[in-house]
């Protein structure tokens, strides 16, 4: 049987995941860095504004409300930019990997699900 064009191109991705030569599958998380043995660790300086990002969603506040909060703060985007995008902060919000508990004192991974 013959896959259609839809189905070779997903076949396609899958086979670059499962072989590490696709980009978005060395991704990391924002909040989070890989050590050197290959370990997802929370990475305080950012997991502060993961943390933000929910707390506001939380709230109640809009993505374009916690994009100005976040701009205030003076807070660069994961790509470096002054204003982060309604885009990034919902893929945040919805992404496993934004699972971080928090405690009074510091940031504490309790969970990580990557997708």
């Amino acid at each position: 049987m013959e896959m259609t064009r839809s189905e070779q191109i997903k076949a396609g991705l899958q086979k670059s995941f499962r072989s590490g030569k696709s980009a978005k599958a060395s991704t990391v998380c924002y909040g989070y860095r890989v050590t050197a043995e290959g370990d997802l660790i929370v990475y305080p300086a950012e997991a502060i504004y993961v943390f933000h990002i929910f707390e506001r969603f939380a709230a109640g506040d809009s993505l374009g409300k916690i994009s100005a909060s976040l701009a205030r703060m003076g807070v660069l985007s994961p790509t470096g930019k002054e204003i982060w995008s309604k885009e990034t902060i919902s893929k945040i919000l919805n992404n496993g990997c934004a699972i971080i508990g928090v405690n009074q004192q510091a940031l504490v991974a309790q969970a990580v699900t990557l997708i």
